[in-house]
């Protein structure tokens, strides 16, 4: 089995929390900006109905993994 250093765990960590800090920044203009203002409202819509969805699924399921 092969053994990973501590230092290239931590290079690895920290370079997955600059991208996730940082890809949000790029994509979000270049979304807006193809998508427009009314695009934008149709996704926040649609992404709230299946918010909705998402939690009436999720109903009970927290009792399940208790048991």
């Amino acid at each position: 089995m092969k053994t990973t250093s501590i230092k290239k765990n931590i290079l690895l960590s920290t370079l997955y929390q600059v991208l996730t800090l940082l890809i949000p920044f790029i994509t979000a203009p270049y979304v807006s900006r193809v998508l427009g203002a009314d695009g934008i409202g149709i996704y926040s819509y649609t992404n709230s109905i299946q918010l909705y969805f998402s939690m009436f699924a999720a109903l009970g399921t927290y009792s399940y993994r208790n048991s």
